[in-house]
C-alpha cells in the first residue's frame, strides 16, 4: 500500500490578495452604480440625507482606498474600514424607509425602478460588509 500525500486544505482556499481585490473592484462597482441611480432619482426622493449618507460611503472609500499597498487595494486593518462599514450599515434605516414610502405611493412615478434600483445597489453594498470582516479575519 502506497503511501498518498496530505492535502493542504489552506491551498484550495485561494489566494487572499485575490479575493480582496476582487472584493474592491466589487465594492466598487456597487458605490459606482448607487450614485449613479442616486443623481437620477435623489432630487426627487425627498431624502436629501441619503444622498449626503452616501456622499460620506464614498468619501470614506476613497480614504480607505489610500491605504493601498503593492499586493492589496486598501488595509484590512485600517481604522477606517470600520468607519465605511458602519457608514454603509447606516444607510439602512433611511433606504428601507425610502422604499417603503415608494411602496406606499405605488408605481406611478416614471423613478420608481431606478430608486429601486438605488436602494437594492445600497442593500448589496452592506452585503459587503460580512464579506470584509471575514477578509479580515482570514488574513494571512
Amino acid at each position: 500500500m502506497s503511501e498518498a500525500k496530505q492535502v493542504d486544505f489552506s491551498q484550495i482556499r485561494g489566494d487572499w490578495h485575490f479575493h480582496l481585490n476582487y472584493l474592491a473592484n466589487a465594492i466598487q462597482s456597487m458605490l459606482d452604480l448607487a450614485t449613479r441611480l442616486w443623481q437620477q432619482v435623489g432630487d426627487d426622493a425627498g431624502a436629501p440625507a441619503i444622498g449626503e449618507a452616501l456622499e460620506k460611503v464614498r468619501d470614506c472609500w476613497e480614504e480607505l482606498r489610500t491605504t493601498a499597498d503593492d499586493e492589496d487595494p486598501f488595509d484590512i486593518n485600517s481604522r477606517l474600514l470600520d468607519e465605511f462599514m458602519a457608514l454603509v450599515a447606516a444607510t439602512k434605516e433611511p433606504c428601507d424607509a425610502l422604499e417603503e414610502a415608494r411602496q406606499l405611493q405605488g408605481s406611478a412615478s416614471i423613478y420608481d425602478r431606478p430608486l429601486e434600483q438605488f436602494t437594492e445597489a445600497m442593500r448589496g453594498l452592506r452585503a459587503f460588509n460580512p464579506d470584509l470582516e471575514m477578509m479580515r479575519e482570514q488574513k494571512p
